[in-house]
């Protein structure tokens, strides 16, 4: 198995086509997700395929949702990935 380095990991998984990311200024953009495991002002918890994803920050708001598309607004501190 080839070993990729952390950025070019992340920025495939950034780009899957089946899960997308977008991190700008201070709006989280994911695309495909499962389910919306937790909504809270510092942390909100989403489920994509095999992943699940911790957004922590301050001020998090969902402001767009749709059955596949999510859009948070506020201060974005960390991302965490965990696999299932």
């Amino acid at each position: 198995m080839k070993n990729l380095h952390f950025n070019e990991y992340f920025k495939n998984f950034l780009f899957d086509l089946n899960n997308f990311i977008s991190i700008y200024e201070n709006n989280f953009h994911v695309f495909n997700y499962t389910k919306l495991n937790k909504l809270q002002g510092d942390e909100i918890i989403i489920t994509m395929a095999n992943k699940i994803v911790t957004i922590k920050g301050v001020d998090l708001k969902v402001i767009k949702m749709t059955k596949q598309e999510l859009l948070i607004k506020g201060e974005v501190l960390k991302v965490e990935f965990t696999y299932e």
